[in-house]
């Protein structure tokens, strides 16, 4: 029996791999083809251009003055102020995409993925939310307006669960238009955690915005620069870990739905993950908007910051375990022959991959090689995806596609272990290169490195005697 991609029609093919959710086959066509013919060209181009609209709708709102009850004018925020309250708000935002990015090392998302994330955050979610808060507390408002508890309400009844909802569109949006990109709960964990960094990111600006304004139009405000200063320390570093924290559940519930066959399960655990993401919101709302700023920092501390390291320490550990699982799927490719002995250790521990990665800058290709470990990590989540029963048949093909690309990238400069390789200076790349002309990672594929087409990846035949017992 031939491989199953030569057995179907392309038609058959494609409409297989879609129900299984996993990447279609290589679109031919030059590179403008192939970008318009990507569903993610025209999914960034769509969040693109709503994040420019919102964000300039807000801008107009927010940077608007406004007429008090008692006939005072309200001054809107005005350029300057954005721009030093960004200028603020950064580090805290760089901080949690260095952290992130540093997590999603197995299989990465992609570039892509993480700045539509952040983009969604920062730029859609923030404006729906401020809109659908702002709605809810005027009718809220009905009762009681002067009572001095309005606010308050909105804060912890009403805003958890629109920001998280907003917040958590992007993550559904991601697997609706390819599930594949969630491998793992680190992939949900990462997705949700930036989109709600992105989210604080937005948000941030505007409280130090609000600050810096009140305080220049305020003769009684005292020391403006120190005041600023304190709430940068608030949002900015004592409570940092509130959007991105709340929304990460978000993310992992999705990516438990996905790796699970229960249909059950599907609809529990994204459930699961906002309801979790929103109490914690808003119980962590009414700490700050009821309870003293001393005693506040005293709960966040003895409270908030052991559930963030707990958390820290859980994604860590499924990190750890998604090497080992790498590994252990490999070793069945390892069997059969299809991949060769040493991959299974040299694409499952990180610093492995990454010693790997710098070698490739003198013994190899530093595309070639970054290609090849996301290939060869893509056939191992996808055998792990397979053997759960999350994939069915359609990915069978695409296993076939990866065995004979990565046969081809380890003939063309991919590098899939680089033990006992060394750096070197310039003038020693005769000698240096002379002691690796077969590297022992690579296939002895005839012709491949000289550019030939590899021969197609052929299943064993059945034989016809082995008829089911009578």
């Amino acid at each position: 029996m031939v491989a199953i991609a030569e057995v179907l029609s392309p038609e058959v093919e494609a409409f297989l791999r879609r129900r299984a959710g996993v990447s279609p086959a290589q679109v031919q066509g030059t590179i403008v083809q192939r970008i318009v013919r990507s569903k993610w060209t025209w999914v960034a181009l769509g969040v693109i251009l709503t994040a420019v609209i919102s964000t300039t709708i807000l801008l107009v709102d927010i940077m608007a003055d406004r007429k008090a009850e008692n006939g005072s004018k309200i001054p809107g925020l005005n350029a300057d102020a954005l721009w030093s309250s960004a200028v603020r708000a950064w580090p805290t935002l760089l901080f949690w995409i260095v952290c992130f990015i540093l997590v999603d090392r197995y299989k990465p998302q992609r570039l892509l993925v993480w700045f539509l994330a952040l983009i969604w955050g920062g730029a859609i979610a923030i404006p729906a939310s401020y809109y659908l808060n702002t709605w809810v507390g005027e009718q809220m408002a009905v009762i009681d307006a002067m009572s001095g508890v309005a606010a308050i309400r909105v804060a912890v009844f009403v805003a958890p669960f629109v920001e998280e909802a907003t917040k958590a569109c992007i993550i559904f949006l991601i697997v609706v238009v390819d599930r594949n990109r969630f491998s793992s709960r680190v992939s949900g964990a990462v997705v949700g955690g930036l989109a709600g960094a992105g989210f604080a990111f937005t948000e941030n600006i505007v409280y130090y915005a609000r600050a810096i304004v009140f305080g220049s139009y305020t003769g009684s405000a005292g020391d403006v620069a120190a005041a600023v200063d304190e709430l940068v320390f608030m949002r900015g570093v004592l409570t940092c870990f509130g959007h991105p924290l709340f929304t990460l559940f978000t993310g992992v519930g999705v990516a438990f739905a996905v790796a699970s066959r229960s249909k059950i399960v599907r609809i529990l655990a994204p459930s699961a993950g906002f309801l979790m993401a929103a109490f914690l919101h808003m119980f962590f709302n009414w700490q700050v908007s009821v309870i003293p700023t001393e005693q506040v920092i005293f709960m966040i501390l003895i409270l908030a910051w052991p559930i963030v390291i707990g958390v820290a320490i859980r994604v860590i550990i499924s990190s750890v375990k998604q090497g080992r699982t790498l590994a252990a799927r490999l070793r069945g490719y390892v069997i059969v022959g299809w991949i060769p002995s040493n991959y299974p250790s040299a694409f499952s521990k990180l610093h492995r991959r990454a010693w790997t990665l710098f070698m490739s800058l003198w013994h190899g290709s530093v595309i070639r090689t970054w290609i090849l470990q996301q290939r060869v990590t893509e056939l191992a989540m996808l055998s792990e995806a397979i053997t759960r029963g999350t994939v069915d048949y359609g990915g069978l093909s695409r296993e076939y596609d990866l065995i004979n690309e990565i046969q081809l990238i380890t003939a063309t400069g991919g590098i899939a272990d680089a033990r006992g390789y060394r750096p070197y200076w310039p003038w020693q790349a005769k000698k240096y290169r002379g002691l690796v002309k077969k590297p022992r990672d690579r296939y002895a594929i005839p012709g491949a490195a000289q550019g030939a087409t590899i021969a197609p990846l052929k299943y064993s035949a059945v034989d016809p005697r082995w008829t089911p017992p009578t």
